[in-house]
């Protein structure tokens, strides 16, 4: 804990001369913990009074000093009813510093003692496979008897035996730079090994990971996301690789069949002292050969309905000079599930848990005996156990072009296995979101499904109706397209046509359980209709 006297001393304040108490007479009381969320302000705490999108973190000043925080910390000055508040407090200090808001990482790691230099802390950016790569990578390293925390969207949290319920549930997939200082300090009290961080192009425009010090940071691919929010596919890009440009490193992991991936190896390999190793991998098809320089590649994939076989090879598994190849089988769906389970392995292998020189037969045995048990991460390729006679569902949260293709071609296979099946999708948009994706989605949908039917995805504060009609101009045979706005009636309408040679993809949500409309998130799950509409049925 620091006191409030440290605090001003830090931000190179003299004194709290904003106090409203007339004063500072509370300099030497300690501060328990920092946050910019009023609603999480405890007794002691420091709370960092921020402009949000639509309210200022002052306009809950009843609330915040009903709860008896030692210190308020605001980029603006109160107005005269709000010094009247303050006044009023005899326990609260108020300090005014106009740009705490770009400082927040640098207080934050200062304020929670630099936590990340006491974790190994890996920072996994890209457009798809973040969550999965995390999930995937946290699971190998349990299996090597090492305690692993998770910062992303399948929540905050230590991971107790490979289950998610362990997590807490998170807002956003990084959260903010105080947030992620405190958390990476609680992870340090339960003594962890290591911490799994998504970091999205967000928080890597927004500062949120500033002051974290990273042992790996990792590249899944970069593809097209969030142009709303950068304006650009080019100023997401830039975003995405900051990440390995911007912050400190040992390892840098990156895709060498991306091109993010090969740009960044480009500019890396001409800077020596950029990290202590850079690390490639790459998933190879016929098409493609594979880099001499890769550490790490896939080939030789083949799919069944139990999972994936696959070959491992490169740099990584050669002894004497010798080129070897390690056969292994994942029990997971979807070929773009090898390019996140190299990027996984590669995290460990470059990690120096064990050094590449060290690496013992026992620990790569149980890295290739873990991967034959890996769990498929909630939401992403997830198929639903049903009966015999009823269609094969998958859950997936797919919701960008890109994504949405690799889940359709990998459903598609399954397909192919029947002669009588069809694919059916149930997909659509976000509210509030890149509406230039809209489209290409629909385009997507259209080349590789049977049978589509466009529904209501997070409408958020957009008209639903004006959502689809952006979709539908992506078709080039809309009349053959359902549209039903309802979701529940259109999984529900879906599923009573189909037969058990069937494949239903029901994309955009995954995970998720609520439907954010007009502002009002309400409980909904798509696993849960389809699970409630079998029950249902049977009865």
């Amino acid at each position: 804990m620091k006191t409030i006297a440290q605090m001003c001393s830090f931000l190179a304040l003299e004194e709290p001369i904003e106090s409203q108490q007339g004063g500072g007479r509370n300099f030497s009381n300690s501060i328990s913990n920092l946050t910019i969320d009023s609603r999480l302000v405890q007794l002691g705490d420091g709370f960092i009074a921020l402009q949000g999108e639509q309210v200022h973190g002052l306009d809950f000043l009843v609330e915040v000093l009903a709860k008896q925080p030692a210190l308020i910390l605001s980029d603006k000055k109160p107005s005269a009813e709000q010094q009247l508040l303050l006044a009023q407090s005899t326990v609260t200090e108020y300090v005014w510093v106009e740009n705490i808001a770009t400082r927040l990482g640098e207080l934050a790691n200062w304020f929670y003692d630099q936590p990340s230099q006491q974790l190994k802390v890996v920072g996994i950016t890209g457009t798809n496979g973040k969550t999965s790569t995390a999930f995937y990578t946290a699971q190998l390293l349990t299996a090597l008897g090492q305690k692993t925390a998770l910062i992303g969207t399948l929540g905050n949290g230590v991971l107790s035996n490979g289950a998610i319920q362990s997590l807490a549930e998170t807002h956003n997939t990084t959260p903010d730079a105080v947030s992620v200082h405190r958390l990476l300090a609680e992870f340090v009290v339960q003594d962890v090994d290591w911490v799994m961080m998504e970091v999205s192009s967000h928080a890597l425009e927004l500062g949120r990971v500033f002051g974290v010090v990273f042992e790996t940071v990792a590249l899944t691919q970069v593809t097209r996301d969030h142009i709303d929010f950068h304006g650009s596919l080019d100023a997401y890009q830039y975003a995405k690789k900051r990440l390995f440009t911007e912050y400190p490193a040992r390892i840098k992991v990156l895709n060498s069949q991306d091109t993010v991936g090969q740009a960044l190896i480009a500019r890396l390999d001409s800077e020596p002292k950029h990290a202590e190793m850079l690390w490639r991998y790459a998933v190879i098809n016929d098409k493609q050969a594979f880099s001499p320089l890769d550490d790490l590649y896939a080939d030789t994939l083949i799919m069944s309905a139990q999972g994936m076989t696959f070959e491992l090879s490169g740099q990584a598994l050669r002894e004497g000079g010798e080129e070897n190849k390690q056969r292994v089988f994942v029990p997971l769906l979807g070929a773009f599930n090898v390019e996140n389970i190299l990027c996984a392995l590669s995290i460990v292998l470059a990690s120096k848990l064990s050094t590449l020189e060290e690496l013992v037969p026992a620990d790569w045995n149980i890295l290739i005996a873990e991967l034959a048990h890996l769990q498929a991460v909630p939401g992403r390729m997830q198929p639903l156990k049903l009966s015999s006679v009823q269609p094969t569902v998958l859950i997936d949260f797919a919701h960008t072009p890109d994504a949405l293709a690799q889940v359709l071609k990998a459903a598609k296979q399954h397909v192919a296995e029947s002669t009588t099946g069809r694919l059916w999708v149930v997909f659509g948009c976000g509210g509030d979101r890149d509406q230039g994706k809209r489209p290409l989605m629909a385009q997507v949908v259209e080349q590789f499904a049977d049978v589509v039917v466009v529904t209501n995805d997070n409408p958020r504060f957009e008209n639903p109706e004006q959502i689809v009609a952006q979709i539908m101009t992506g078709f080039q045979h809309p009349k053959e397209v359902g549209v039903v706005l309802d979701r529940v009636q259109a999984i529900e309408q879906v599923l009573a046509k189909t037969t058990s040679d069937d494949v239903v993809l029901i994309a955009g949500k995954g995970h998720e359980d609520y439907q954010e409309i007009e502002g009002i998130k309400t409980p909904f799950q798509d696993e849960k209709v389809v699970l409630n509409w079998v029950s249902g049925v049977r009865k």
